[in-house]
């Protein structure tokens, strides 16, 4: 019997919950209780698939928490409080706990996102469970995407795909590079001061983590719209990267995942005043495309049409 994804786990799901439960995929939740609005989210960071190689206690706990910082960046709603659940393995010292402890402490404050409680128990392997909540009642949706809006995405992508594979051990790059890449994936940092500001202009946006092809994708399916792409969000020393590693430049953007980067589709009339708004953050804005009519992703090259499946 062949093993369901994410997506058939959660349809699986929600056949069993009853028809006022589907819902949208969204990377946030807007609840009503009484006369406010919340945003809510949940994100689980699991030792075995989440942790590469050599990263230390403390990156581990504030990449729990950059992961639901990222969701609330693209939607332009500013997170406020946390609850965490701690699965902690039997023989985790209590130095290797405080590091934890730090880890959580220290992002915290980075992102300026309150702790308020949670629970701790014992498991097999690490695994922080992060509940995080602010206050909005509206964002911009993953399918609100018009025909002729811009496609922008808030940094480059291959860093970290890049980096899990030299991690691996699978590839070769020079120190430089290495370090650049690591850091990447050692500490992924959300745009959440572009995205607070820029949210408003957005027509459809979502967090870029599950990798820029999935996120494409799914905007795409969900605004009923065709996403070309005729610009790849990448740097020079990336594409040497590829090279020197003979490897498809298309698949390690597309392909790869947690850059929790902000992709988002945007006005031609809005376009100038987001781009002011990504200098003013000291950050570059990548146009990667436009929206037509028509449906799935495509990525043009040299005239030639090349569809974007789901990977990463």
């Amino acid at each position: 019997m062949k093993r369901p994804d994410e997506v058939e786990i959660i349809k699986l799901f929600q056949r069993r919950f009853g028809k006022k439960s589907r819902f949208v995929a969204e990377d946030l939740e807007i609840l009503n209780l009484a006369d406010t609005s919340f945003a809510v989210k949940s994100d689980m960071l699991v030792q075995s698939t989440d942790v590469p190689l050599g990263m230390r206690l403390q990156e581990i706990s504030r990449k729990s928490l950059a992961a639901c910082v990222s969701d609330f960046s693209c939607k332009g709603i500013k997170p406020r409080y946390a609850t965490i659940a701690l699965a902690i393995p039997r023989g985790l010292s209590r130095h290797h706990v405080r590091e934890l402890a730090e880890g959580f402490a220290r992002s915290s404050r980075e992102f300026g996102v309150q702790i308020v409680g949670g629970d701790v128990n014992e498991g097999k392997e690490i695994i922080i469970d992060v509940s995080m909540f602010g206050v909005g009642k509206k964002m911009p949706r993953r399918g609100g995407a018009k025909v002729g809006d811009i496609i922008v995405t808030s940094g480059p992508f291959g860093y970290s795909s890049a980096g899990l594979k030299i991690i691996a051990g699978k590839t070769s790059a020079n120190a430089q590079f290495t370090k650049k890449c690591k850091e990447k994936v050692f500490k992924p940092t959300p745009k959440l001061e572009f995205g607070l500001k820029a949210a408003k202009y957005f027509s459809a946006s979502m967090d870029s983590s599950d990798g820029l092809s999935i996120t494409l994708n799914d905007m795409s399916k969900q605004s009923q719209n065709r996403f070309v792409i005729t610009n790849l969000p990448v740097e020079d020393d990336i594409v040497d990267f590829a090279k020197k590693n003979k490897m498809n430049l298309a698949d390690l953007i597309f392909c790869g995942g947690e850059e929790y980067e902000i992709v988002a589709t945007i006005s031609s009339r809005n376009l100038h005043k987001v781009r002011n708004l990504a200098k003013r953050s000291n950050m570059s804005l990548y146009e990667i495309g436009y929206v037509t009519s028509g449906k799935r992703v495509v990525h043009i090259e040299k005239k030639r049409e090349r569809v974007i499946s789901r990977c990463g």
